[in-house]
């Protein structure tokens, strides 16, 4: 089961002459159901925490699979579930249908991060998020027992 589900109409910039969507925007969706899915929980995907460290999440792995084209004017619904976390990063799946169709399918791992003498630096993954994200086994699968 997902732990957030959002949905967005295919825009004409976003497909190739024949209407289907161009494979690189599979990857901003993502990103953008990303977002949406930490603002659903309350939480920023940069900035200050409730400790007051200015965090990031820079992407280190990013892979997608394709199964049937989208289409422009087609609304699609993307899953997003966290399959992985460690004390520093998350990985999460995304799975992009259409009427139940499945149309692709990706993983997206993310760093938590500080900026510190102009450099990115992996951090633990602070407390007011790890409260609020959907329980995790570390290094493990997803737990939503209660």
């Amino acid at each position: 089961m997902p732990h957030f589900s959002t949905q967005r109409r295919v825009e004409f910039y976003e497909t190739d002459m024949a209407g289907i969507v161009h494979f690189s925007n599979f990857f901003r969706y993502m990103e953008q159901a990303e977002h949406e899915f930490f603002r659903s929980l309350g939480l920023k995907i940069s900035g200050k925490t409730a400790e007051g460290i200015e965090i990031g999440w820079p992407r280190v792995a990013c892979q997608c699979d394709y199964r049937a084209p989208a289409r422009y004017e087609e609304v699609i619904t993307i899953d997003v579930t966290i399959i992985r976390q460690t004390t520093r990063s998350l990985t999460m799946s995304y799975v992009f249908s259409r009427d139940g169709k499945i149309l692709a399918s990706g993983e997206m791992t993310t760093v938590c991060c500080t900026m510190q003498d102009g450099a990115l630096k992996a951090i633990e993954i602070p407390p007011s998020y790890l409260d609020r994200l959907p329980a995790v086994n570390i290094a493990g699968t997803a737990n939503d027992s209660p």
